[in-house]
């Protein structure tokens, strides 16, 4: 016996005695289960769009001729026991401009009883300060004992190395991340500590000396331990202490020599060390929640376990909500900020924060809903052109451009005219005011702008003929630095369907983009379409669009076809009388 077949056999050996020891103490209970339960049961679904673009006169090849986008999950359950979820998707065309997080993707998440394994593209949350569902391509796995403890743990690619030219200016290393996950939940406390570390994969062809373009490989290691406890049944403490070490640029050699600590976060080049501490505590009485929150994060704090952070702020809270009469629902923060806590800017600033939400079904008919908040977040916000031009929903996917907000306030309200078993009638009107700040990690558009956004839109529908329609009205006002955008758009939605299988459909959008001194476009984007649905399983879906783009130097025209098949599909395989009998819907 050679070495590999009997370090093969070594390694069954360990994953059957494994095994047997977990079935060995739910086995009893679980067995008449497993009798009863069918083998195989499955169901999902797979869709399959292709979209064909024209634009006469076009010679920049702005619009691909012909693109696709295939996407499915399923999901198999063994004997009700083992259940394994797929999902894939795939496309001919680079939808996200960072070239380092393809939307070409594929997952898969089987489970059984407390273990959960995941493979492919996954994500997971540790900690608010180290992990925060940033997406990896590798592997995970999730143990949740009965005992209350629960371990989970990841490993994977976060990005992909793309090298500079003249379409990606910035050359981006291949980067590797992985971490644990340790708590334990009991009745009365959860407690827990998680770790996780990111590295750059240098390539020493990226940069050379005295090229400040280019931007040096980093290593990150960032943990955490957190308590939750209930003192008693109405007071709960919580605090989480976070320590996050990251080096700027692992390519230089020029100070410490390599050691143990290299293990935990290259010691070599530009290290910094960062901490974040967050407690709280509240009571719950018959009235609503009531607490205090104070969150310390430390100039320069970052983890590469999350797309986007704030640092360098201390804030002292007070919250407060309630539900009056499960008619009004209110939340309130209120409290305390400053930041420049180690006096490294030349400005610093001590505000008041706030943040209120409020929702009232005030009648049967009238809802309305106020929010307003002056904490910085993060949000994507969707270009206004983007939108008017789109024809079909792949066209607008890069979600990963955020914008860093200061203030963010907004109001709705829904109104019901009509609402009968013959047909339904509403009006429902938005208003939002959003606030950018100026210094922008990732170099945003939006910059300093502050933006206004309403819509007031009206929906009728008859319910035996099904038939809907809708109608609105928007404005965009975006106030630059320098001067202002405005949008004035007009919307009309009309849908019918036909015997309970067939559904056409028509959208039309006119809209006026203009600046303080000239017009600047006016847009027309109609789309009509079919659907029809084949033995409840098959949907076919057929679309044209047509974007009419006036514009201040050039006019142009857009045609696209849209064609969409899906797929829906469930099954089983039961044993009957000793036989196994196959029953499916396709």
């Amino acid at each position: 016996m050679n070495f590999c077949d009997f370090k093969r056999q070594y390694y069954l050996l360990i994953v059957g005695i494994f095994l047997l020891l977990c079935g060995e103490v739910s086995f009893a209970q679980d067995i008449e289960g497993v009798i009863k339960a069918p083998i195989l049961t499955s169901n999902g679904g797979l869709s399959l769009s292709q979209i064909s673009t024209f634009i006469p006169g076009d010679t920049t090849g702005r619009a691909d001729p012909y693109t696709y986008y295939l996407a499915g999950n399923v999901n198999f359950s063994l004997f009700s026991v083992v259940n394994v979820p797929v999902s894939f998707a795939y496309t001919n065309n680079q939808l996200n401009k960072d070239a380092s997080m393809p939307f070409n993707r594929f997952s898969i998440a089987p489970s059984y009883k407390w273990i959960k394994v995941y493979a492919g593209y996954s994500s997971m949350t540790f900690s608010p300060y180290t992990l925060v569902g940033h997406e990896l391509f590798g592997g995970g796995v999730e143990l949740t004992f009965e005992s209350g403890l629960k371990v989970s743990a990841i490993y994977g690619r976060m990005k992909k190395e793309v090298k500079r030219d003249s379409v990606n200016t910035e050359a981006i290393y291949k980067r590797m991340g992985g971490g644990f996950k340790i708590e334990h939940s009991s009745k009365f406390a959860d407690i827990g500590f998680n770790i996780y570390k990111a590295k750059d994969v240098p390539n020493a062809s990226f940069y050379s000396v005295g090229d400040s373009a280019v931007v040096a490989p980093m290593d990150n290691i960032a943990g955490s331990l957190f308590l939750d406890i209930k003192i008693i049944e109405s007071v709960k403490f919580n605090v989480e202490y976070a320590i996050s070490a990251i080096n700027s640029d692992i390519s230089r050699t020029d100070s410490l020599s390599h050691s143990v600590k290299d293990r935990f976060v290259e010691q070599n080049g530009d290290l910094a060390i960062h901490h974040a501490v967050k407690a709280g505590v509240s009571q719950s009485s018959s009235i609503g929640v009531i607490g205090a929150t104070y969150e310390r994060v430390s100039p320069n704090y970052n983890t590469f376990g999350a797309y986007y952070f704030v640092n360098d702020y201390e804030n002292i809270t007070a919250n407060f909500s309630t539900s009056i009469k499960k008619r009004v629902n209110l939340a309130a923060d209120v409290g305390y900020q400053r930041d420049n806590l180690s006096d490294q800017k030349l400005n610093s600033s001590n505000r008041l924060i706030y943040s209120t939400n409020i929702s009232s079904m005030i009648t049967k008919k009238l809802n309305v809903g106020v929010s307003y908040s002056n904490l910085k977040s993060y949000m994507h916000i969707k270009e206004v052109y983007s939108e008017l031009t789109a024809t079909n929903p792949y066209q607008n996917l890069d979600t990963l451009s955020f914008t860093q907000l200061n203030l963010t306030t907004s109001c709705n309200a829904n109104y019901t005219l009509v609402s009968s078993k013959e047909s339904r009638q509403s009006i429902n009107g938005v208003f939002t005011y959003q606030e950018a700040s100026e210094q922008q990690k990732n170099e945003s558009k939006f910059a300093g702008n502050r933006i206004y956004n309403s819509v007031l839109s009206y929906q009728y529908s008859r319910i035996p003929q099904k038939f809907n329609a809708s109608t609105s009205v928007n404005y965009n006002h975006n106030q630059l630095p320098a001067g202002y955008m405005g949008v004035f758009s007009y919307n009309i939605s009309l849908q019918k369907a036909f015997f309970e299988k067939l559904k056409v459909s028509f959208i039309g959008t006119y809209s006026r983009s203009f600046n303080d001194t000239m017009n600047l476009a006016k847009i027309v984007n109609l789309r009509i379409g079919a659907g029809y649905t084949f033995v409840k399983r098959h949907n076919f879906n057929l679309s044209l669009a047509e974007v009419f783009n006036q514009g201040v130097k050039k006019t142009s025209t857009q045609y696209s076809v849209n064609l969409t098949y899906s797929y829906m599909f469930d099954f089983n395989v039961q044993r009957k009388e000793k036989k196994t009998k196959f029953q499916g819907n396709f």
